[in-house]
């Protein structure tokens, strides 16, 4: 046998005893001899193992979200027996790889739980290594199946960078958020500044809706076809009619609004803060008559500037219907927070312009986007996207963005050194991404030492590996 295939078995019986370090192998059995046994193998077998006596006491630990590789149970056992467990982590944990332990040549038996979902079997008495060998496949196969998951993962974040582009902890923190809550039906609330980007974030979760059952529509229709939105602003100007404050033009404007988008699975009400008290109290009675879950239930989701809770605290929603309206809250950070993702937004817009108006793109000056990080933006992400419109049109190069409130000279409350730091790292993790972290040519075209890159990198927390697979997405 060559080296090669030594050293990938030492490979892989390291990266079973890594993966069981932080996600042990568990055993269920009620009779303490096997427990004991099994565990004095493992041990030697460099697998760490937790021992539980019932399978209740196993179902406790994984409700609690303790972590966990490979699953091992006894068939017979005293209160809950092993088919019924298999039944529960199968619909708990399908992803769990889970060996069944049968005695007195119980096939029947066996062949029954392989039909429920076990990954395997063994009879008892059993042999340690053939079981040692079973549990090494199951581990195999659980890597395989996290790594799986990574990559759909990975794709997801890669499709949310295109929609809430930037690398902000920030935005980072909002489209892990989204992620989290595909395939939970809960209602959102969306809160942010005007232009901060509320209906490309409703637009996010719609494209990450839940499932129904295997079929997911992601991929198969644009966001905008699986969002339906109603402007409450459209109805502040019929708020003294009768029909408006019934709410009989908020149900009108949600009709055509789920006609218009027959393939929608997510509903924006967009700017709720600006309804009446009469308005929320149909909008309450309405959602309560939906029905649970089905194809015709959409998610809701509100946006406002205010939160759930300024609402509740200026009389508008009671506290328990405020907070039963809007079960999960997202934030979406104005320009001001998230200063660094600037020069990376401007690129973008500024070639979507050029490509809309069929003109070329211009370069920037020097100096531009260090004002443009510089500036408040009360306009947020529409103010930025008219500037380089205006800017990639009509050739205006380096003109001033909207003034930052501070007179002339008088220095910036982050200091001079925050500010220089800022830009760099956001010029470095730009240069990261085009290149797909190939360091040699950012390298070249940064124009800088080999250690000095390396050090600016680590003081900045940047890794090549976040940027091989171009999942930062954020300059595509």
């Amino acid at each position: 046998m060559s080296d090669a295939a030594f050293e990938t078995g030492d490979e892989r019986l390291t990266q079973d005893h890594e993966l069981t370090r932080e996600a042990p192998i568990w055993l269920v059995d009620d009779d303490p001899a096997v427990r004991e046994s099994l565990s004095q193998w493992l041990e030697l077998a460099d697998l760490n193992l937790r021992c539980f006596p019932r399978a209740e006491a196993l179902l406790e630990a994984l409700a609690a979200g303790e972590p966990v590789s490979v699953v091992i149970s006894d068939i017979r056992m005293p209160g809950m027996d092993g088919l019924t467990l298999l039944s529960r982590l199968t619909l708990e944990a399908p992803e769990l790889p889970v060996l069944m332990m049968t005695g007195h040549g119980d096939v029947a038996t066996a062949v029954s739980a392989m039909q429920g979902g076990a990954r395997d079997f063994i009879e008892k008495p059993f042999d340690p290594e053939a079981l040692e060998l079973k549990l090494r496949q199951a581990l195999a196969g659980r890597r395989l199946s996290d790594e799986n998951q990574r990559l759909r993962r990975r794709l997801s974040v890669r499709g949310l960078a295109g929609l809430l582009r930037g690398e902000s902890a920030k935005i980072r923190q909002l489209r892990e958020q989204i992620l989290e809550l595909k395939g939970h039906p809960a209602r959102v609330w969306i809160t942010g500044e005007s232009g901060s980007g509320r209906t490309t974030t409703a637009l996010a979760l719609a494209e990450h809706a839940p499932a129904e059952g295997e079929a997911q529509r992601v991929g198969t229709s644009p966001a905008s076809a699986l969002l339906a939105k109603v402007e409450c602003r459209a109805l502040v100007g019929m708020a003294s009619s009768t029909k408006a404050s019934s709410g009989a033009a908020l149900s009108e404007a949600i009709d055509e609004a789920l006609q218009a988008a027959p393939e929608m699975n997510t509903l924006l009400l967009h700017d709720v803060d600006v309804l009446s008290r009469e308005q929320w109290q149909w909008l309450d009675a309405w959602l309560n008559a939906q029905p649970e879950g089905g194809r015709r239930a959409p998610r809701v989701v509100f946006s406002a500037e205010c939160s759930v809770q300024a609402l509740v605290a200026s009389g508008t929603l009671g506290l328990t219907r405020g907070h039963a309206l809007a079960e999960i809250e997202l934030v979406t950070p104005s320009l001001r927070e998230r200063r660094e993702d600037i020069p990376l937004l401007m690129a973008h817009f500024s070639r979507q312009a050029a490509e809309v108006h069929q003109v070329p793109e211009l370069p920037f000056v020097r100096g531009e986007l260090t004002t443009l990080m510089a500036a408040d933006w009360p306009g947020n992400l529409a103010q930025l996207r008219q500037l380089a419109s205006q800017r990639t049109v009509l050739g205006e190069q380096g003109q001033e963005p909207p003034a930052t409130g501070q007179e002339a000279g008088e220095e910036d409350p982050d200091g001079l050194a925050a500010q220089v730091a800022l830009f760099e790292a956001t010029l470095i993790r730009a240069a990261l991404t085009r290149a797909r972290g190939n360091i040699a040519q950012v390298l070249e075209e940064l124009a800088l030492p080999r250690r000095t890159l390396n050090l600016k990198m680590h003081k900045y927390g940047l890794r090549r590996d976040d940027f091989r697979h171009g999942a930062d997405g954020a300059s595509e």
